[in-house]
């Protein structure tokens, strides 16, 4: 396989590949929401508190399994045989040893939450770090060559086959032991199909790697690691102080919410680094892309965090039962937060396609430290506090900081950024009022009932507004224009 592809017609791939990626991602948000509504029914709160008491541990030391290598072939103009060689045994060897590492943790995670079961969940949590390292240049070249339909196909099977691995597990009386299973079987069928796909095979072992992919890579982890403290701290907060039950409720209410934001995030970020690293030194067009793309995340995104945010009660009682209502306020708490977050996660398109990963693994430093801060603030409260401390601090502390950063480094400015998020949250506050002032009768007489008022007004109001301003409705008309083009 060619390690350096042709470049790309910008608008009639990142179409193909969105379309192929969006349906795909359609079947696999189905599939992951299906997970989350089947599990809570097959496993009790105190399995996931367990489980994800240790997961964020896990995954933190996963970090390090790649070292940002992954990126750095999928965002260099040029990269050769020699150094994509390099990439594979640095990521395979940096694999064991973080495998290596949380096996070693293991006593101590135990002894920490004072439960022996850590000891088992730990362990076998270890297992698909390696295969995840293995899997890291097949996955790059795919994602450099732009093979979107592979990708999403594979992630489509990958999710599949995890999510029965795991409820086969459950309803056969694993309990937790169900929910490490899982990523197991997952990680296998990603790197074999990886491997299977790009038929690429590595060379003779060499540790030396080149100096720019390196400290691109280096500042790239670095920002993942700082991230991922600040968003992962609150479970081990509330699993240390509260208990397994209460990080039960508060892990569902997280899931809930973040399966939909990863599973339209991720697959974009998959298509627009590679895309918009090839034309980022035409700094008009990298705006004018990122900008729209942000539009149309927004428009598809934001009206539907804020109809969850809205009717919280009626998502968790009809979706896990009564017996899961104390998720409810969570997972308002977390939709007021998520409402910025689809947008504001796209960021770092910005930053990598860019090379600007050291900004980047600065902001990371400042956003994390105002995040474990709010954490500790809120923790006093339980749950329902550290959900409200994130939010509001996101909104006072973070986003504000962004915007400034994001402008320094342009071609995006500050007012791109929060105009685009403004108008939806204006879209959705008056969707709020609007809610409220409709007759108890309408919104009381059954949960999907007031699920599906809260929709169409949350989606009427955003595209009024969408279409009211010039910006909006030019990236909205020109992208329908683009989609009839290429059908027709």
């Amino acid at each position: 396989m060619n390690a350096n592809p042709p470049p790309p017609q910008f608008g009639r791939v990142a179409l193909r590949g969105g379309l192929v990626t969006a349906g795909a991602q359609g079947f696999k948000i189905a599939i992951q929401f299906l997970s989350v509504v089947i599990l809570a029914r097959l496993l009790v709160p105190e399995d996931f508190g367990l489980v994800a008491s240790v997961g964020p541990i896990v995954a933190f030391v996963g970090l390090l399994q790649d070292l940002g290598l992954q990126q750095a072939v999928i965002q260099r103009k040029e990269i050769d045989q020699r150094q994509l060689n390099q990439v594979f045994w640095l990521s395979a060897v940096v694999g064991l040893c973080a495998g290596a590492v949380v096996a070693c943790l293991a006593p101590a995670i135990a002894a920490f939450y004072g439960d022996q079961r850590m000891w088992g969940i730990t362990l076998a949590s270890a297992v698909p770090l390696l295969f995840g390292s293995l899997a890291a240049v097949p996955l790059a070249l795919m994602n450099r060559h732009l093979q979107f339909g592979q990708l999403a196909l594979n992630d489509t099977i990958t999710a599949a086959v995890g999510l029965l691995a795991t409820a086969t597990a459950a309803y056969c009386g694993l309990g937790y032991w169900s929910l490490v299973l899982g990523p197991a079987v997952s990680a296998v069928v990603a790197l074999a199909a990886g491997w299977l796909v790009t038929r690429w095979m590595p060379s003779w072992p060499n540790l030396k790697i080149d100096g720019d992919i390196f400290r691109f890579g280096a500042n790239l982890t670095g920002f993942n690691l700082v991230n991922f403290l600040s968003r992962n701290l609150d479970n081990i907060l509330i699993g240390k102080y509260s208990g397994a039950v209460e990080l039960g409720y508060y892990d569902r209410a997280y899931k809930l919410l973040l399966f939909p934001l990863q599973n339209i995030n991720q697959p974009l970020t998959r298509i627009m680094v590679p895309l918009l690293s090839r034309i980022h030194e035409d700094k008009q067009r990298f705006r004018d892309i990122y900008v729209r793309t942000n539009w149309l995340l927004a428009v598809i995104t934001m009206p539907g965090i804020a109809t969850l945010t809205l009717t919280s009660e009626q998502v968790v009682r009809l979706l896990f039962g009564e017996r899961w209502m104390a998720v409810a306020p969570i997972f308002a708490w977390l939709g007021i937060a998520g409402l910025m977050q689809s947008v504001s996660s796209t960021t770092g398109w910005i930053f990598i396609c860019q090379g600007k990963t050291k900004t980047m693994f600065h902001w990371g430093i400042y956003s994390s430290l105002t995040t474990v801060a709010s954490f500790i603030v809120g923790l006093h409260w339980g749950a329902i506090g550290v959900a409200a401390a994130y939010a509001i601090s996101g909104y006072v502390l973070r986003v504000p900081v962004l915007a400034a950063m994001i402008h320094r480094v342009g071609p995006v400015t500050a007012g791109d950024f929060l105009g685009i998020q403004g108008l939806f949250i204006v879209s959705s506050l008056l969707a709020w009022l609007s809610y409220l002032s409709l007759p108890a009768l309408l919104t009381n007489q059954s949960d999907l009932l007031a699920i599906l008022v809260a929709i169409a007004l949350n989606y009427g109001f955003a595209l009024a507004l969408m279409l009211a301003v010039p910006q909006s409705r030019k990236a909205l008309l020109a992208t329908l224009a683009n989609v009839a083009g290429n059908i027709g």
